[in-house]
């Protein structure tokens, strides 16, 4: 039974996972780099970490540190919530200190596995260590106030995950039963495909880019991102990854992807979705994690995968190439693509499956 929890992340949904476990009784460490450590020193001031929103409460880490040995000596989950872009950084500085036995959860996934593999193999971490992505992230959240983080929806400790390799997918499992509910995905790339942000962000981003650039802060996605014009787009690059996943025999997880853009779009008939709506703002810039994240990881995957099964991705490969124009990044060649993360132009999608 797992007792103490290293939650890895100063941003927002570093807080409210260290919160949510903390207030669910474990021993939790909260973790990150000296550039956090303002943001930390509130905690401790006030306390603990306050929840409003679809999640209220108040957690109390036992320790908040910007020292990763001290953080996950004693860990034997250790969450990992950051930025992509982090993953490697991320690696590198828990690397000396992880120990046998531990798991390392991403979330969201975004195919980090991959990059703290790498990390570890270059560094020589011979620890028996476990390496497991959620798809998606653990819930929609925002720092709010000092120590304090506003959840959009309601706390649902279910999801899909699969390790890397995946045959340490069940053994994580039962190992976090009494943690989270999660179920297996055949691999990490099926939870990767079917991230909802690839739908949801891309697209709205790039056509909200002149109001994002005027609005910064003020700006909110999910209350004037969403006009009938770019829902049209959204739907393309939705049925796009929809004819790749069945052409690589990845399952669509969700029946309706456009089902939240529905909702945002109608406060009136789901006032469920009000704390979201309200209180989730961003993106304040182009040069965000909106885009970086899902062009990088899910949109450069599908592409990918699609180039591979000879199925055109047009709309969706549009947006990526103009986004990174805006960003002077190369989303298409220098994301996490099938290339880059090492399976060469021959390997069949089922010979990829079979060796991750």
């Amino acid at each position: 039974m797992i007792e103490k929890i290293a939650v890895i992340g100063g941003g927002s949904t570093g807080h409210g996972v260290a919160a949510v476990m903390a207030m669910r009784g474990f021993n939790v460490t909260l973790h990150d780099d000296k550039r956090f450590k303002s943001r930390f020193a509130s905690i401790e001031k006030l306390g603990g970490i306050l929840l409003r929103g679809k999640v209220q409460g108040i957690g109390k880490p036992s320790l908040v540190t910007t020292e990763p040995e001290e953080a996950i000596k004693d860990a034997e989950l250790i969450f990992v919530n950051v930025m992509s872009d982090r993953h490697e950084e991320i690696a590198k500085r828990i690397a000396p200190f992880v120990r046998d036995g531990q798991h390392i959860m991403i979330i969201p996934g975004n195919l980090g596995s991959f990059a703290f593999r790498k990390v570890f193999d270059e560094m020589g971490v011979n620890a028996n260590i476990t390496l497991t992505e959620k798809e998606g992230n653990f819930f929609p959240c925002r720092l709010s106030g000092e120590s304090e983080v506003t959840v959009g929806m309601p706390l649902n400790l279910k999801g899909l995950v699969a390790s890397l390799p995946s045959k340490d997918t069940l053994r994580v499992l039962k190992d976090l039963e009494g943690v989270v509910e999660y179920s297996p995905n055949r691999n990490v790339l099926e939870g990767a495909i079917n991230a909802g942000n690839v739908i949801m962000h891309i697209a709205s981003t790039v056509l909200s880019s002149a109001a994002i650039h005027h609005q910064g802060d003020s700006f909110s996605l999910f209350k004037y991102g969403f006009i009938p014009e770019t829902v049209k787009c959204i739907e393309k690059i939705s049925k796009e990854r929809l004819d790749v996943m069945e052409a690589c025999g990845l399952p669509q997880h969700a029946d309706n992807p456009m089902a939240m853009i529905e909702k945002v779009n109608n406060p009136d008939a789901y006032p469920e979705n009000h704390v979201f709506r309200e209180h989730m703002n961003g993106p304040n810039a182009i040069d965000h994690r909106y885009l970086h994240e899902d062009c990088g990881c899910g949109g450069s995957l599908i592409v990918s995968i699609g180039n591979r099964c000879n199925i055109a991705t047009p709309v969706l490969t549009s947006f990526l190439i103009i986004a990174g124009t805006m960003n002077n990044r190369d989303y298409i060649k220098g994301g996490r693509n099938l290339e880059n993360l090492g399976f060469s132009e021959e390997m069949t999608m089922e010979e990829i499956y079979n060796s991750i």
